[in-house]
């Protein structure tokens, strides 16, 4: 099983994100952290890692701005764990919510992986 991991500077987002694909999907398991320990927007490396860390598979991660990839970058960076933990660069909402139906009806990380990156996230035909 492969784990999806948001991050996000708002926690409102990144609630609300895993509220929308928990209702969507099921058996897929998903971590969220947005905003700062004060509960500021931004993003916290320390909960992050913390977050990375704790995960118990595989794991697709997905972000939202800036600050949010490099501190997720670093937390896989230092992730010493057995898992692979693997970074996309797809829209937070969007992307997440492609792989997690994927890998609900039975697709795999690599699958999941390679339906974000051949899915057009744009509105323009």
């Amino acid at each position: 099983m492969t784990t999806i991991v948001l991050v996000s500077h708002s926690a409102d987002i990144a609630k609300g994100t895993k509220d929308l694909l928990e209702q969507m999907v099921n058996n897929v398991d998903i971590k969220a952290h947005g905003g700062t320990e004060d509960g500021s927007i931004g993003t916290s490396f320390d909960e992050i890692q913390k977050m990375i860390n704790h995960i118990e598979d595989d794991a697709l991660c997905f972000y939202d701005l800036g600050s949010s990839e490099m501190n997720l970058d670093m937390a896989i960076e230092m992730y010493e764990g057995q898992y692979e933990i693997v970074k996309i660069n797809a829209p937070l909402v969007e992307g997440s919510f492609t792989a997690a139906v994927k890998l609900s009806t039975g697709g795999n990380m690599k699958e999941a992986i390679e339906e974000v990156n051949n899915t057009h996230f744009s509105s323009e035909t």
